[in-house]
């Protein structure tokens, strides 16, 4: 008690009076701990002020609001020494989601986003890793506000899954009377949290059902509500939530949502293929996509003797094959302007084959079939995304910025290129005739260093 009010200033009547009226809740033993304190008040007052006040074990909490209030109420300028001073960003886990603020996880509904959560926090509460990156051990409040009864499934499939049971850093409420608006109901969560919690709530429209999303009023109580929980345990405050109708949009809801987080990840579905990116991220890395797969585990029997299942989630390092799953229409796009532009400026060698095609020679033709686009950011943008979405699915392989096809009938494919290419450019067949009559002077395999012919 003498370390708690050793923090507390002695300066007004009213925090004196209140600081005895809390210890003598605790009986007269107090009595000298107070006098002592209270010496720069005067210790005659103090004693008088002991002798009338009646016992509130609430008052010592209002003393401490109000002198922390005051303590905060100015700026904090920093100067080039104490700016450098700070801290670095804390990470629960590294290069993903930050020990403190408010983060979201997000993504259609059967995409996997629920397990996606609980991987991580089952990372962060025993410390260890989550997809190759290392998480600081954490306490962690799982907030189950739907789907109740399959959470019970989800953390006995993950105990199976691991061979190990439910990390003791690691606590779930399961309840429907909670409300992330409601500044009360803040404050009860965050006294059930230990500090440097990180709490987990599932999901957002669940913990505001009347709110209306688009709004940007109610969402502005969401999130003061989400960034009040997350400044009380002094830890982060993640919410799950669902994308809007066009998944490509991002989160549902008014677009302060995405604006006002520390981070935000993102799980998307296409077909059985399942990933995650850290989408937004004020102090990290974002848009590296990491695939995955929903692993079926097996957790009990119904009463009719049928097999209970649950799924967790395991990362999938299988390289997407080509056609494999069906290209969006910006990545048909690329295909497309990838062979108009090798007819035009593709690669060739001494010998007619084709050698490739350069990113810079593959770009003009692309910002022009891409006529919609709204500006040259965005022609920008979309050609770099393109360029690795296609390598990704192994449509494409890139050496040098020089790009040709893959797959089993590249060879093929890439000797009609090189026809179309030496009937488009004159005098290209009649070189390439004169090149069958010559005796070949190249080593075999051998390949010039030419990567393209303007």
């Amino acid at each position: 008690m003498r370390e708690i009010i050793s923090h507390l200033l002695p300066k007004k009547e009213e925090d004196v009076r209140m600081v005895a009226a809390a210890l003598k809740t605790h009986g007269p033993k107090f009595e000298s701990a107070f006098l002592e304190w209270a010496t720069p008040y005067g210790r005659y007052k103090a004693k008088g002020l002991w002798a009338k006040v009646k016992p509130d074990p609430d008052a010592m909490t209002e003393v401490i609001e109000r002198q922390v209030i005051a303590a905060n109420d100015k700026y904090q300028i920093f100067g080039p020494v104490e700016i450098k001073a700070l801290s670095p960003i804390e990470w629960a886990i590294k290069g993903v989601l930050p020990r403190r603020g408010v983060s979201m996880i997000f993504g259609p509904s059967g995409s996997g986003k629920s397990f996606v959560a609980l991987n991580m926090i089952y990372a962060i509460a025993e410390g260890s890793e989550f997809f190759g990156r290392l998480a600081k051990q954490a306490p962690i409040l799982y907030v189950g506000l739907e789907g109740q009864a399959g959470i019970k499934n989800r953390i006995i499939a993950m105990e199976r899954a691991q061979g190990r049971p439910m990390p003791e850093f690691m606590r779930v409420l399961l309840t429907n009377a909670f409300s992330i608006t409601n500044p009360q109901q803040v404050e009860k969560l965050a006294k059930e949290c230990p500090q440097g919690c990180i709490v987990v709530i599932d999901t957002l429209n669940q913990a505001a059902p009347n709110a209306d999303e688009n709004s940007s009023k109610d969402m502005g109580l969401i999130l003061a509500g989400a960034k009040r929980l997350a400044e009380l345990v002094e830890g982060n405050c993640v919410l799950i939530h669902h994308s809007g109708k066009n998944a490509q949009a991002g989160e549902r809801g008014h677009s302060s949502l995405r604006a006002a987080l520390d981070c935000s990840i993102e799980v998307s579905r296409n077909d059985d293929r399942r990933s995650w990116k850290v989408a937004k991220a004020k102090d990290g890395k974002d848009g590296e996509e990491h695939a995955f797969r929903l692993e079926i585990v097996e957790v009990g029997m119904d009463e009719d003797g049928d097999a209970v299942t649950s799924c967790v989630v395991v990362p999938d390092e299988s390289p997407v094959a080509p056609g494999a799953k069906p290209m969006n229409k910006l990545q048909k796009l690329g295909m497309e302007s990838f062979r108009e532009a090798c007819r035009t400026s593709g690669g060739m060698d001494e010998q007619g084959n084709f050698t490739g095609l350069h990113r810079e020679l593959w770009r003009p033709v692309f910002y022009r079939m891409y006529a919609d686009a709204p500006s040259d950011d965005a022609r920008r943008t979309a050609f770099n995304r393109v360029l690795k979405d296609l390598v990704k699915r192994q449509e494409l392989t890139e050496q040098d910025n020089v790009y040709r096809l893959a797959g089993l009938a590249a060879q093929l494919v890439e000797a009609c290129i090189a026809k179309v290419i030496q009937k488009g450019r004159p005098g290209q067949s009649e070189q390439a005739n004169e090149r069958e009559q010559q005796p070949n002077t190249f080593a075999p395999g051998y390949r010039t260093n030419r990567t393209h012919t303007l």
